[in-house]
């Protein structure tokens, strides 16, 4: 009976700790029937004369002793128990000769496990340590070149060794400590590989400051904005921001609004952490308020345009009104004549010295726009301002029939009054009078009045800015001339009655009797007396006439005041013998 010879290996059994799974050295036989022996295994070998491996016997070698029972395999991979040559069951060696070989297999190599991390951003920052952010996906592959590999263990946050058989998630934002290693199929163990990291779900945190002229969320185009983030674990990568649709930009030292059309617009800004977690979009909305405030200065009292000029008085004053589009006004400042600016509050006066006067003023809103100007009314046109502080000169004149005696002024109703004033300045508005406090009339001419007496006329002239000035003046309006008187140095000696004459009696004086002329006036002097003697011609009385002609003589006065009002006598006829 031919015996078979049988191999029996035999594994200790090896125990790990509480947190590793026990992994026995054992033997293995694959799918196509090779045999895996562990390396640091001993191998023991027995012999049978049954297939079934019953009544074994161990094999001994007296050559070999001190390296058998037990003998260790000592080639990695396969390993040749050796029959010197091939036989039949007869025992005839089979021709040609060949050895024959029982494969052992020597495994006493480690698996190799590969890891990936995968599906996430990752990061390493300068002190070595790793973070990964959202998607993290635990992978592992194990190799092992001769037995196989067994299985893959792997351990989270230092929980009891699990066997590896999927992917894992680590979908917690905190740190992470894994283990994991692999054991081929007779037990040979690969040392632990251990990674710690930080997951980072987290995104940063942004805010913003808005620095230089804003009222509450309206702007100035001279605003900018400053962003920062802080992100506590993998760090800041960047900060990104869009200004209504436009594209995605790179925050890096302030947002300037310069560029920006006045009206409500949007920034929308947000923060990257270095595992690419992306912040929500935060919103800033604010209207841009680059307008200037629109400013009116209106004159209120008196004004007057001329000759390019514009007149005002010490009385006018000057209105700041202003407006706003968005952010309201702020102050309204003014100056005059280069002075300090003063903040307006209320109608002003300009400096009450004459001559020509430069109003500057400026208005802010809000947000410190500014408008600058000069007083510019709206149909002026100027920004500067003459001030008329003098009133017309005004007088009046006398023309014609006039005498003056004292402070009295005496005219005749063909005399004129001629009213007149001259300003050099805005000019005359108007010239006005009133006659014994009568009405008010508008002076268009020369005045005459008819009536005799005493009158009083005031008077005024008034500038076009309403500076008035005002006088009166009396006068007396005499038309009667004076009341003429003759006498004759005797008395008649008697009446005659001529036929030529109608019967009239007339007196008789003897010859050589002398005229005497003399005439009064009751409101001005008498200026001269005339007479004419027997139709001759007029002469100017001087002295007594001395009447030496006979017979029927005639004569004449006429006597005229210092206004050349006229009284002529009627003819006086008289008789000397």
């Amino acid at each position: 009976m031919r015996k078979a010879l049988f191999l029996l290996i035999l594994c200790p059994l090896a125990a790990y700790s509480q947190q590793k799974p026990n992994v026995q050295q054992k033997y293995y036989i694959s799918e196509d029937g090779k045999l895996y022996w562990h390396g640091k295994n001993p191998v023991y070998l027995f012999i049978s004369e049954s297939p079934d491996g019953k009544d074994l016997h161990q094999l001994k070698s007296e050559v070999h002793k001190d390296y058998t029972n037990p003998m260790y395999l000592d080639t990695e991979g396969v390993n040749y128990i050796r029959s010197n040559w091939a036989a039949d069951s007869a025992l005839k060696q089979i021709q040609p000769k060949f050895e024959l070989l029982f494969e052992v297999y020597r495994d006493s190599e480690a698996p190799k496990t590969t890891v990936a991390f995968d599906e996430s951003p990752e990061y390493k920052n300068a002190d070595g340590k790793q973070y990964y952010g959202k998607g993290l996906k635990f992978k592992s592959t194990a190799s092992d070149n001769q037995s196989g590999v067994q299985k893959t263990f792997y351990s989270i946050d230092n929980n009891n060794f699990l066997a590896f058989s999927k992917d894992q998630d680590l979908n917690q934002d905190k740190e992470y400590d894994v283990k994991i290693y692999s054991a081929d199929n007779t037990g040979n163990v690969e040392p632990i590989q251990m990674y710690q990291f930080r997951v980072d779900l987290t995104s940063p945190v942004s805010e913003y400051t808005v620095h230089n002229d804003r009222s509450g969320m309206i702007f100035a185009p001279r605003t900018y904005i400053k962003l920062q983030s802080v992100d506590a674990t993998s760090g800041l990568n960047r900060i990104g921001y869009q200004i209504d649709d436009g594209p995605e930009k790179i925050f890096t030292d302030q947002i300037n609004l310069s560029d920006l059309e006045d009206g409500p617009h949007t920034i929308k800004y947000y923060g990257y952490d270095n595992v690419k977690n992306k912040e929500d979009d935060k919103i800033i909305e604010f209207y841009l308020d680059s307008t200037v405030p629109v400013v009116e200065a209106t004159i209120v009292g008196d004004q007057y345009q001329n000759r390019g000029r514009v007149f005002v008085s010490t009385r006018t004053k000057v209105k700041l009104t202003a407006e706003d589009n968005k952010a309201g006004v702020k102050t309204i400042k003014y100056s005059i004549d280069g002075a300090d600016p003063e903040t307006y509050y209320e109608l002003f006066i300009m400096d009450k010295t004459g001559g020509n006067h430069v109003i500057t003023y400026f208005a802010t809103d809000k947000v410190n726009n500014r408008f600058d100007g000069k007083l510019e009314e709206a149909n002026l046109s100027r920004s500067s301002l003459d001030i008329d502080m003098e009133a017309p000169e005004i007088k009046y004149e006398f023309t014609g029939n006039q005498y003056h005696s004292r402070d009295t002024a005496f005219v005749t109703s063909n005399s004129e009054i001629a009213l007149a004033a001259i300003d050099a300045e805005s000019g005359v508005k108007d010239l006005g009078y009133k006659i014994n406090g009568g009405t008010g009339q508008t002076y268009d001419g020369a005045i005459k009045l008819e009536e005799e007496g005493f009158y009083t006329i005031d008077f005024y002239g008034t500038d076009q800015v309403n500076n008035r000035n005002t006088k009166s003046f009396f006068f007396v309006v005499d038309n009667t001339g004076p009341k003429v008187e003759h006498i004759l140095s005797m008395e008649p000696v008697g009446k005659i009655i001529l036929d030529e004459k109608d019967g009239q009696p007339i007196n008789v004086y003897s010859k050589g009797v002398k005229l005497f002329l003399a005439a009064t006036d009751k409101t001005v002097d008498t200026d001269k007396v005339y007479y004419t003697l027997n139709g001759e011609a007029e002469l100017e009385y001087a002295k007594p006439v001395k009447i030496n002609t006979r017979g029927l003589v005639t004569y004449q006065v006429r006597a005229v005041d210092k206004l050349g009002n006229i009284t002529t006598s009627e003819e006086i006829e008289i008789f000397v013998k």
